[in-house]
């Protein structure tokens, strides 16, 4: 690649919406400060809303004690870092015993993932009440589309401190707001001054923007393909623009190419989309430690058949086909999948069908290091087959009034009898128990 590479660079770069939030009416009294609807017409509709340092500072609300401190989240590598820490050079995905060197100090937190999860719906159902058309990308990673809230938000700018500084003020949070017509030039315009970053890109702007800019910035240009381009001179999104797209192509292959000549230009023809019924539902967790404890394996298998029977009568939803998946603490996987005789969302007919799988799979005498259950093969809920199964039925009932209650006053106000003992295991919250998961992607 290499060679390709220098034969066809040239040679010259080888020089070193919600109408009833009260944005909507305030904005009568605000007089334009920035980028507004009246003062051009075109604004950079397309906003990414980026959590900062997300773990860790997740962590930091929960334990005051923590705040000014540096941070690090994780098991066994850094997960995530407060920019107490990564100001001293820690970085995502550094051994503990190298972000410890570097800063010593850290307090290490091993992180609880349903926690995040929690704080993220928060932040997402704020973006929410300024437009409707919110993408969740990451956990915390959201892409808003303000196309068409020109009677909302005359004001633009405004609007976005506003939903920048209510995330703060609701969660806790701080996060970076970056605006422009892409999404690719707004992620990066959110990530150039985090913490608590803000930055527009006009319509227009956007090559200015980019030219000066490292090409590490560019999403989908990571340190090898830097270092490749850098071998050549190239080291800014300047540099690589002057690059023909043909010899892009022919050194990174033609999809890698055009998408880096692309988005080199800031061009990115992906919308904001809107969240879809999901196609399949898992749900698993990690046991610190491990165990052979059957029963108490079995208590976990069926909170998380609980979780996805849940899950699936929230979507309209039933399961053809359910799986369960078994790691033992030497790291040795299994699984298995069956389907279901008729398609179900009742967590007692998923748990049935996962313990006869767990019987068939837990055949070692090792602890298991995780557990999980996952259903595919979703189709629409009628419940035709069941009008007249008195004991379906029956159930049907008792799980929408179980949901109900539970909606009302919170997943642990009624569970089953195994959820007792999980309870002496693991902290509650509002919307469930706080299991251990190995989902900590940052």
């Amino acid at each position: 690649m290499e060679a390709c590479v220098e034969n066809v660079f040239p040679t010259a770069l080888g020089m070193p919406i919600h109408p009833f939030h009260d944005d909507a009416s305030a904005k009568k009294n605000l007089r334009p400060k920035g980028l507004s609807y009246s003062s051009g017409g075109r604004i950079p509709n397309i906003v990414h809303v980026d959590v900062d340092a997300f773990f860790a500072s997740v962590e930091q609300v929960l334990n005051p004690k923590l705040r000014g401190k540096p941070v690090l989240v994780g098991r066994g590598c850094v997960a995530s870092a407060s920019y107490g820490a990564k100001f001293l050079g820690v970085k995502t995905a550094m051994s503990f015993r190298e972000a410890l060197r570097i800063c010593p100090q850290a307090i290490v937190v091993p992180g609880q993932y349903e926690h995040y999860a929690d704080f993220a719906e928060r932040v997402r159902q704020i973006l929410e009440t300024y437009t409707p058309a919110v993408e969740t990308a990451a956990l915390d990673d959201f892409y808003l589309d303000f196309a068409g809230t020109e009677r909302l938000y005359p004001d633009y700018e405004e609007a976005l401190r506003r939903l920048q500084a209510e995330v703060l003020g609701r969660t806790g949070l701080s996060v970076s707001v970056g605006a422009a017509r892409t999404k690719v030039v707004a992620a990066i315009a959110s990530r150039l001054e985090r913490p608590r970053g803000f930055r527009m890109v006009a319509p227009g702007e956007e090559e200015a923007f980019l030219t000066p800019l490292q090409v590490e910035k560019l999403h989908g240009i990571g340190h090898v393909h830097a270092g490749t381009l850098a071998e050549r001179g190239i080291t800014t999104i300047g540099q690589l623009r002057q690059v023909p797209r043909p010899a892009l192509e022919a050194a990174f292959g033609e999809a890698i190419g055009r998408q880096i000549w692309e988005r080199a230009r800031g061009l990115d023809g992906r919308e904001v989309m809107m969240p879809a019924t999901p196609k399949s539902v898992s749900r698993e967790t990690t046991i610190e430690g491990g165990t052979i404890d059957t029963e108490f394996l079995g208590g976990l298998i069926e909170y998380l058949s609980e979780r996805i029977g849940s899950t699936l009568r929230e979507y309209r939803k039933q399961a053809r086909t359910i799986g369960l998946r078994v790691r033992y603490v030497d790291l040795f996987s299994e699984h298995q999948s069956v389907r279901l005789t008729r398609p179900t969302n009742d967590e007692r007919e998923l748990l049935a069908a996962a313990m006869e799988l767990f019987g068939k799979l837990f055949t070692r005498r090792v602890a298991v290091r995780l557990v999980g259950v996952s259903v595919t093969n979703l189709e629409p809920d009628r419940r035709q087959n069941e009008l007249f199964d008195t004991d379906a039925n029956r159930r049907w009932y008792l799980n929408c009034e179980v949901d109900r209650v539970r909606g009302r006053y919170g997943w642990n106000a009624v569970f089953y009898g195994k959820g007792l003992e999980l309870r002496e295991h693991y902290a509650t919250k509002p919307n469930g128990l706080v299991l251990s998961t190995p989902c900590l992607s940052r």
